[in-house]
């Protein structure tokens, strides 16, 4: 067992032992030190007993010491199970509960209903502990083709069960197509390639638990979801009058245009830059994180702590920021952090390319959707997921990420909103497989517009 895996700690690079942000300071029955450690490692911190916790092996029982934890813990692991154990919740005090659980790449969120009365009567969040196999799809099915499907399936499943009453009536799983690939233990090599078919897209009820329609290999049951939430699609048929455009920024952007009388969608391969990942002082939406910032340099971060990096929507206020203020110009090229943001952290080079990579992916594929649906204008721009509902559409827009639209809306969790309404009304499964028939998936990497949007969208705007 990896101790990354012993200690569920989210690894950005995969397990490759490219990115250094899983060092842990540790002694005890190890592994010896990897090349990558060797590659990665200072002499003073090898000399300290800092391990890459994506390279080391558990051997026995062994130590996190206060460099990396609050006070020393002594960790004895139990080699017969996969997965942690964790205690269910407390049940409410309802006669009839229904669950409806988003399962995110990163989170999983679980709504508790009262499918008596309709009301929402509890909810609960915890990671998704396959961030310890990777921070992304991508690595996770690579670590499923290369024989850890069961313990990818078994840490869902315990996850899951942490977040469900212990009785429950009826339930509604949503998540993207890995996601729910994994959860029912089905091989996702098909998804790794092209043509990237799903050979599965769910879409039934089976005792009780209803998983909802994956419209693609990559746009999954969440989007689905947070189509109903958005009000997209009604009794069998489109129920905007105008282009609306549906915007998950998450680790896998994921995009849904209703126009024509149909569903348009792709997915883009966009990374985890917004998430805090890949970025030198990215970090997940913790205390701390920095999640706002003015375009004179001062500001806001979560819980009001010491600045210890950026969130999501820290990255993209502190680039509109850089731009504003003429330090970053549309090529890209960052000159010398400046002085009026000697408080914040400093982003890279290296940092200010993912941004671009990140933004031109998303963009592009609106674009694109745009574009084949030959739509000029757009009227409404939903944005979903926990980036997406706490982003600046000012900044958003300043560095070219979303298109223009006459307005703009936030939406919060739309996959696990739209799971919940599934949940009180399962009928609307039918307005789900009645979308999906008359969904046109848009790929991406065969689309020339793409391509060249893509290019396009590199550079950031130019200040009219």
């Amino acid at each position: 067992m990896k101790l990354s895996d012993a200690l569920n700690i989210p690894l950005d690079c995969g397990g490759r032992g490219r990115c250094g942000k899983c060092k842990v300071y540790v002694s005890g029955d190890l592994s010896p030190l990897t090349q990558e450690e060797l590659d990665r490692l200072t002499p003073e911190e090898i000399q300290a007993g800092c391990r890459l916790a994506c390279q080391t092996e558990v051997l026995g029982e062994f130590v996190v010491h206060k460099a990396h934890k609050d006070e020393d813990m002594v960790v004895q692991l139990d080699f017969g199970t996969n997965a942690a154990s964790a205690a269910p919740i407390e049940a409410a005090s309802c006669e009839h509960i229904g669950v409806a659980i988003d399962i995110g790449t990163t989170t999983l969120a679980a709504y508790w209903y009262d499918l008596t009365t309709g009301q929402l009567i509890n909810q609960r969040s915890a990671a998704n502990l396959q961030r310890s196999f990777g921070a992304d799809v991508i690595s996770r099915m690579e670590r499923a083709m290369a024989g850890d499907l069961p313990q990818l399936s078994a840490v869902l499943h315990a996850g899951l069960q942490a977040l469900l009453p212990e009785k429950w009536d009826r339930l509604v799983l949503t998540g993207n197509t890995t996601m729910l690939y994994t959860l029912c233990g089905h091989d996702p090599e098909p998804l790794s390639h092209a043509p990237f078919i799903a050979d599965h897209t769910y879409g039934y009820e089976k005792d009780g638990v209803i998983l909802p329609p994956c419209f693609s290999a990559y746009v999954g049951a969440d989007l689905a979801t947070a189509a109903l939430a958005a009000g997209l699609w009604k009794d069998g048929k489109l129920a905007v009058d105008q282009p609306t455009l549906l915007l998950d920024a998450g680790t896998n952007g994921e995009i849904l245009l209703a126009a024509n009388g149909r569903i348009y969608g792709c997915a883009t391969a966009c990374g985890p830059a917004f998430e805090g990942s890949q970025i030198s002082c990215g970090l997940p939406s913790v205390p701390g994180a920095i999640c706002h910032v003015a375009s004179d340099f001062s500001f806001e971060t979560i819980a009001s702590q010491p600045a210890k990096g950026y969130c999501g929507s820290g990255i993209l206020d502190v680039t509109a920021a850089l731009l504003e203020n003429e330090v970053l110009d549309e090529t890209g090229f960052l000159e010398e952090w400046p002085e009026e943001a000697a408080a914040l952290p400093p982003l890279t080079q290296k940092d200010i390319r993912e941004i671009q990579l990140a933004k031109s992916a998303i963009a592009a594929g609106c674009d694109a959707l745009l574009h084949t649906a030959g739509v000029s204008e757009l009227d409404t721009l939903y944005l979903a997921g926990g980036f997406g509902s706490h982003l600046n559409p000012e900044s958003a827009r300043r560095i070219g990420l979303i298109p223009e639209a006459r307005q703009t809306i936030a939406i919060g969790n739309g996959a696990g909103h739209g799971a919940a309404l599934l949940l009180l009304n399962p009928s609307l499964l039918e307005d789900l497989l009645s979308m999906k028939e008359n969904f046109e998936l848009v790929e991406l990497a065969n689309d020339p517009y793409f391509s060249e949007a893509f290019m396009r969208h590199m550079y950031f705007p130019e200040v009219n």
